[in-house]
């Protein structure tokens, strides 16, 4: 590659100032609310501070913008086609030359089309041995600084709420709704309110103890991402492995999908997917049983929520509230990082994230939602690699000599504290422009828990 990629390394801090001019002007407006507002009304101060936190940028936003911008020119990447023999329409996936407005899901650098993939011998390298731009040999795995100013930020705002005295009308309003509770429990001398106000609350704090727990594991996740070091295809050995690489199509080709079997609902070049079919009540209207029973309809609610938390908690599919039909499925595919190519098996995953729908049909109180990867996405995969059998070798006619050709990739089975998974996105895709867990996390938890002590005390 033409210059010299970003070292996406944090350390223990870093104060990332504003780069451009609405930033600044961002950024000092809200600087100067903070100020006005600490001395004279706590409102403005915060104000302040929301707009010192959406004006401050990512530590690594500029140089990360400045190298999309590099290998995005066309100048570059018209020199980098004609180079190994392609014109610039044919050599590039054209949605990937949009990178600066693309999602996690999505390339973020310009990656091979597939009129220069190797369709008679897929396990081979590319054309010189040149790998994808995105890949962390070539970008380098983001790790964020343990602490940036959002953390002083978050220090200024409970410096903030203790000098107006906050804390102590917490306290004065904990004490209100302890005293209110109890008279009214006296007032009615009726069990019942009680175990619903409990209720609510224990439902409140179990779903802000979920929400942590939630935030914990992405967080963790994330952080095993970082630290776990990716494998180049071509050198990969069997066991636990860490790789990134583009989704092309392996000896079963790729699927068009015709969801819920209609031919108006289809996607074609999908090599694994998911979707959910949801029937909506009409607006209004209430099971005839929901009716007769409140309680019950009550309880099919509060599942739904409890649902829809385990499927955040997991990492699993987003869940769908009014799900009446579920369908999954996929094709070997093989994945290629440019050094070489080794075949996937999506159906022998336990866990399969997709980040943005395919499609979404609304038709009258029905909605099908398709999520897929594609031939030519990017994917992400934390699995085990193991040998293929000698089936599997006689179908496709293998190259014995490449030692990658005669392996692939699955995830059923985790291995101790540890989940398998695989991902549509990159390790760049899904982490540039993450916190570390210190700072979203540990912090925040750890400035709340004050703020309550001080309160109840």
């Amino acid at each position: 590659m033409d210059g010299k990629a970003p070292e996406l390394r944090g350390g223990f801090f870093i104060a990332s100032l504003p780069y451009t001019q609405e930033m600044w002007i961002g950024w000092s407006l809200g600087a100067l609310l903070y100020v006005f507002g600490f001395f004279f009304s706590p409102f403005w101060a915060l104000c302040g501070l929301l707009l010192l936190i959406f004006n401050t940028p990512h530590p690594f936003a500029r140089e990360l913008e400045q190298f999309k911008e590099k290998v995005s020119d066309e100048k570059f990447l018209h020199t980098y086609a004609e180079e190994r023999g392609h014109s610039f329409e044919k050599y590039w996936l054209p949605k990937s030359l949009d990178g600066l407005k693309n999602n996690a899901g999505e390339w973020h650098f310009p990656t091979p089309s597939k009129h220069v993939w190797n369709l008679k011998e897929p396990y081979v390298e590319d054309q010189e041995g040149s790998l994808l731009f995105e890949h962390p040999f070539m970008v380098g795995p983001p790790k964020p600084p343990l602490f940036t100013l959002r953390a002083v930020y978050f220090s200024l705002g409970l410096l903030m709420l203790q000098y107006w005295g906050a804390v102590s009308v917490f306290k004065y309003h904990l004490d209100t709704t302890v005293a209110i509770f109890v008279f009214l429990m006296e007032f009615t001398s009726s069990p019942i309110f009680g175990i619903a106000f409990g209720s609510v609350i224990v439902l409140s704090l179990l779903y802000f103890f979920i929400f942590f727990l939630s935030s914990l594991s992405k967080s963790i996740g994330n952080m095993e991402m970082i630290e776990m070091q990716t494998s180049l295809v071509s050198s990969a050995l069997v066991g636990e492995v860490e790789l990134i690489g583009q989704a092309r199509p392996g000896p079963h080709g790729a699927l068009k999908i015709f969801v819920d079997d209609n031919p108006a609902m289809s996607c074609e070049n999908i090599v694994c997917y998911e979707w959910v079919r949801e029937d909506f009540p009409a607006q209004g209207d209430m099971p005839i049983w929901a009716t007769r029973n409140f309680f019950m309809y009550g309880v099919g609610k509060i599942y739904s929520v409890f649902n829809l938390m385990y499927h955040h908690v997991f990492n699993l599919i987003k869940s769908h509230t009014h799900e009446s039909a579920r369908q999954s499925g996929g094709v070997p595919f093989i994945l290629h990082d440019g050094s070489g190519g080794m075949r996937v098996e999506p159906s022998m995953f336990k866990r399969v994230h997709y980040q943005v729908p395919l499609n979404v049909w609304d038709i009258g109180s029905t909605r099908w939602t398709l999520y897929g990867l594609r031939l030519g996405d990017p994917v992400y995969i934390h699995g085990e690699i193991t040998t293929r059998s000698e089936e599997e070798l006689s179908e496709e006619k293998i190259d014995e000599t490449l030692s990658n050709s005669l392996l692939k990739v699955i995830g059923n089975e985790d291995p101790p504290g540890k989940e398998l998974i695989l991902i549509q996105g990159t390790e760049y895709s899904i982490l540039a422009y993450a916190y570390s867990l210190m700072e979203t996390l540990y912090l925040p938890v750890f400035y709340l828990t004050v703020f309550f002590i001080l309160g109840i005390v």
